[in-house]
């Protein structure tokens, strides 16, 4: 019985919908831990872990390099969905061609 018992619990767990922040697909950004924004839709979380920093794409830098002088750990933020680009004035991303003049 303790068997059958066993079985359902994890077939209950596995066929549960997720909640929090499982079903948020486009991440969220953290802070000590704590996720503290939902990644907006047109964003996605990013995160260095431990490791070298690639800024967000922008309109005056649409394709950044990895920053190798050092090592940032524990840094998240939301960055646009490529092919948009973060409009720095606007704070809003937006396709190359839309960019703030």
């Amino acid at each position: 019985m303790k068997t059958v018992f066993v079985c359902l619990l994890f077939v209950g767990l596995a066929l549960a919908k997720p909640t929090g922040d499982e079903d948020n697909s486009r991440g969220c950004r953290y802070i000590m831990g704590r996720c503290v924004e939902q990644c907006p839709v047109g964003t996605h979380a990013y995160t260095t872990g431990c490791g070298h920093l690639t800024p967000e794409a922008t309109c005056d830098n649409p394709n950044p390099k990895e920053d190798t002088r050092g090592h940032i750990c524990d840094y998240s933020s939301c960055y646009c969905d490529a092919p948009t680009v973060r409009d720095e004035k606007t704070k809003q991303c937006v396709s190359l061609d839309k960019c703030t003049k």
